[in-house]
């Protein structure tokens, strides 16, 4: 059997500095505080707050008198997220992790030792997921899983324990380590009783007649004899970060930086998971006070507290990178109306796909880059246009009579390729070049067949005219209902001959030419 642990120190005051790269665990002074507005206190610090003198319970005025203290509020989502992240690390290495405490999991590790290697090299590995994820984290490695989860609290650094010798390693840690109850801890203490050596060392029987049955786990934990089934944590499909910023961020450049640290820490989690995302959702909720406007004129509306925008991408990534460059030319084109306050970063997740080009097919360029030149052209071009199709993609004809039905698809780079029809050879193949959109045009008829076209400026006469061919469609839909007559034409040109298309729309009368054919 072997057993794996993941304890975080002091971990509110991590998750709070997850999200945010200016700060840093071990070298600043941090403490979260807790509670109502007018009743704040320290819930959490960390070890250079202890330092410096804070400790938790004391009010916001008390920890406001060490001006070398960081403090900071404590967001429940925040621990809830990294509480999600340390177990997808766990995740990584097992199917069979435990959501221990807030800040420790542990993980059933039996039968990795000859896919990992070593059980200290198992340690290492732990260790760099974990700060991967954003943690500074205690690893400890045992046969069973209380004595990993004591370790881990007790001990710093990475810690393994062979079979056999639980009670020797785990001797030196004080009782504190069990986190017992103020009485339970008080009649030990009055006892002379201050580490596990001493609480292992105490005869069965008188233990038993005062503390009872739990008096006796609590020495057979100290002795690291207690074995027990692990209750394995649902794994969670949801990938989700969250910031809320102490100041509004009003422009782009510093919200950028709040969203690289959010996309690198769902990045970190769905690779600790062997996963991609190709959906992406940020939600920006917005400051927006509409009593502070200082125009004179009427009062706006009060603009939307939420600003949400969605990334689909063809092909799913890992690359935080790729995300943050799609999000940025996205919000360059579709700003917040108002200060942002707080960030929401969630990656739907799905499995990465592996795919090998043909040995004989062209070179084709990486799919997220191509997603980043599509969404630049977008942002240049736009992304609809005047008729509701996308400018930017591959056009694909719609399965309809109406001339020029086509729509524009995204690119996919699973899209299997259109089954090319059988080559004909005809004796004349004529291509017709479109004009879009059309030009109105004047047409001059003589027994009802065109004998002039006046387009363009120029009035050029008909030297033969093939036609009409009527076409209709769409006749229960009054806004794309559509009627046409159509005419080829060739024309008297100064340079000789050409060959068009002409139609006129039946209800309007109005005629066009719609290309010409080469």
């Amino acid at each position: 059997m072997l057993f794996g642990c993941i304890h975080v120190p002091d971990f509110p005051v991590q998750a709070a500095l997850r999200v945010d790269s200016k700060a840093s665990f071990k070298a600043d002074a941090v403490a979260v505080m807790d509670g109502p507005e007018s009743q704040l206190k320290v819930f959490a610090c960390n070890r250079a707050a202890r330092r410096a003198g804070i400790n938790p319970g004391m009010t916001k005025a008390q920890a406001e008198a060490c001006p070398e203290v960081t403090l900071r509020k404590r967001v429940v989502e925040q621990e809830e997220s990294a509480q999600s992240a340390l177990l997808d690390c766990g995740y990584g290495f097992s199917p069979r992790v435990e959501s221990t405490f807030p800040g420790t999991i542990t993980i059933d590790l039996t039968g990795t030792e000859r896919l990992l290697g070593p059980q200290t090299k198992i340690g290492r590995q732990l260790a760099q997921r974990a700060e991967a994820c954003g943690f500074g984290a205690n690893i400890a490695l045992a046969a069973n899983p209380d004595a990993t989860l004591h370790a881990a609290r007790g001990f710093t650094g990475i810690t393994v324990i062979p079979p056999g010798e639980e009670g020797r390693r785990l001797a030196c840690l004080l009782i504190e380590v069990l986190q017992l109850e103020a009485e339970i801890l008080d009649a030990l203490d009055s006892w002379g009783i201050r580490d596990f050596k001493a609480l292992a060392a105490l005869p069965t029987i008188p233990l038993t007649q005062r503390l009872g049955q739990h008096g006796l786990h609590l020495q057979r934990l100290a002795r690291g004899e207690v074995q027990r089934e692990l209750v394995p944590a649902e794994p969670t499909i949801a990938f989700r970060e969250s910031m809320e910023l102490e100041e509004a961020v009003e422009l782009l450049e510093p919200l950028a930086f709040v969203l690289n640290r959010l996309l690198e820490q769902v990045a970190a989690r769905l690779v600790a998971r062997s996963l991609a995302t190709d959906h992406v959702q940020v939600d920006l909720g917005l400051e927006a006070h509409v009593d502070r406007q200082l125009r004179t004129g009427p009062v706006l509306a009060a603009p939307a507290l939420l600003h949400q925008r969605t990334l689909k991408l063809p092909v799913p990534t890992q690359d935080a990178k790729v995300l943050l460059k799609l999000l940025q030319l996205d919000l360059a084109a579709y700003p917040p109306q108002a200060p942002v306050k707080k960030v929401i970063v969630e990656a739907f997740p799905a499995h990465i796909r592996f795919g090998q080009g043909g040995l004989f097919q062209p070179l084709a360029p990486e799919p997220q880059k191509l997603e980043i030149t599509m969404a630049r052209l977008r942002a240049t071009v736009g992304e609809k246009d005047e008729q509701g199709r996308d400018r930017v993609g591959f056009p694909a004809v719609i399965d309809s009579h109406k001339p020029d039905s086509f729509q524009v698809l995204p690119f996919d780079a699973e899209r299997k390729e259109a089954k090319k029809c059988p080559p004909t050879t005809p004796k004349t193949r004529f291509v017709l070049r479109l004009f879009r959109p059309p030009l109105a045009a004047r047409v001059e008829l003589s027994r009802n067949v065109p004998a002039a076209v006046m387009f363009s400026g120029r009035r050029i006469r008909v030297k033969n005219a093939s036609g009409p061919w009527r076409s209709s469609g769409s006749w229960w839909d009054k806004a794309g209902a559509w009627q046409r007559e159509e005419w080829d034409v060739e024309l008297k040109m100064n340079s000789g001959t050409g060959v068009y298309r002409i139609f006129r729309e039946l209800p309007s009368g109005q005629w066009f030419v719609e290309g010409m054919y080469d």
